[in-house]
């Protein structure tokens, strides 16, 4: 279930939470994109927010996220759909984005936990 502070910026999260991840109560990976590295985010003068993404070790499932971002309810929602459909980070980077777009960050984390194929 995803959830939201509406504070500025919001606070967006989904699915397992990082200190789960560090706790071992699942194992997952984590990466995060500064959204000041996005053009859109640039071209707006968004300076502070992030994307955390985390996926499962091994498979590559999406398993959480966190947005801290202007209109992060709205950027939770990719990620929520990620998990419920169960789709890896690879199927989630491939999936095109709007460029420029904040959405694009998000594509940006999954492609930086891209799972090798043995």
């Amino acid at each position: 279930m995803a959830s939201n502070v509406f504070t500025a910026p919001e606070i967006a999260s989904v699915g397992w939470s990082q200190s789960e991840i560090e706790q071992g109560l699942v194992r997952g990976e984590i990466e995060k994109v500064m959204l000041e590295t996005n053009p859109r985010a640039k071209m707006q003068g968004i300076r502070e927010g992030f994307i955390k993404l985390y996926a499962s070790t091994g498979s590559g499932t999406v398993i959480g996220g966190v947005v801290v971002a202007p209109r992060a309810s709205d950027l939770i929602y990719p990620i929520a759909m990620a998990i419920e459909n169960r789709l890896t980070v690879d199927q989630l980077a491939r999936t095109y984005t709007v460029y420029p777009s904040l959405s694009g960050s998000i594509a940006e984390a999954a492609s930086a936990l891209h799972q090798p194929i043995d």
